[in-house]
């Protein structure tokens, strides 16, 4: 059965779903809410990583969570980091840099939005040692933290950061040549997250601010409440897993995906 796919469109603003019609943006001013587990500062989501790794598997743990290696741009965020830490009680954890020629050039995530702030302990960083070097952020030094380089290899957890979108999303759901919605079509062995819901729309808002969400099924449990279930992959990911179930189902993605 070819299937076409009927749009709904979500955008978070101030943290508040609402449906738009029409339109790829919204206003300057919205501020998109994080997903569980992150911590908003600024224009941007924070959360550390779950497991100590050297800087390189850091590096790529972050990114496996839909985010990068955090770097502080200035006083104020270094400030965030530091105290997030600290409430964590994580004394040391990884930033996004690294001296990677090991010749005292420092290269960190994001650097095209401006320069980072480093606030370095005495005597770091130590201009004599030609070994590449790491990033890490010292949370008791003096109470406030500090600034420090070492060698790559040891295993600290790390920070990661990503900017929560604040784009209108437009999510298509399967139908038939009738434009009739598929009420038993899933795609399976992908969900990442489910809960309880009660609107299409707020299982598509719980997309948006997932960071590796990439489409989500509408189903119903035997005693008929509604379930959003969040996958980390599309029916075009997977073709074979995108398959005709006996209970009521619908599944959407990103138009365009």
């Amino acid at each position: 059965m070819k299937k076409i796919y009927r749009v709904i469109a979500a955008v978070i603003l101030s943290s508040v779903v609402t449906a738009v019609v029409g339109t790829d943006t919204c206003s300057s001013s919205a501020t998109a809410a994080c997903p569980p587990s992150w911590q908003p500062w600024g224009n941007s989501c924070y959360r550390f990583t779950e497991e100590k790794a050297n800087w390189n598997q850091s590096k790529l743990a972050c990114q496996t969570m839909g985010g990068k290696m955090a770097v502080p741009y200035s006083r104020e965020e270094n400030e965030f980091m530091i105290k997030m830490a600290q409430r964590g009680n994580i004394p040391l954890f990884w930033i996004g840099c690294t001296n990677t020629k090991g010749e005292g050039t420092w290269v960190c995530e994001g650097q095209g939005a401006g320069e980072p702030f480093f606030d370095w302990m005495p005597n770091r960083p130590n201009k004599n040692h030609k070994k590449i070097k790491c990033f890490i952020a010292n949370t008791t030094y003096k109470g406030t933290g500090d600034q420090n380089d070492i060698r790559c290899c040891r295993r600290k957890r790390a920070l990661c950061t990503f900017p929560p979108c604040t784009q209108a999303h437009h999510y298509c759901f399967a139908t038939d040549n009738s434009r009739q919605l598929l009420k038993n079509s899933c795609l399976l062995n992908h969900v990442i997250r489910e809960f309880m819901t009660r609107s299409n729309l707020k299982c598509a808002s719980a997309c948006i601010q997932e960071p590796v969400c990439r489409s989500f099924n509408i189903r119903h449990n035997d005693t008929g409440q509604k379930v959003c279930q969040l996958n980390n992959a599309t029916r075009r990911d997977d073709p074979a897993q995108f398959q005709d179930v006996a209970s009521f189902c619908l599944y959407a993605h990103e138009c365009g995906n």
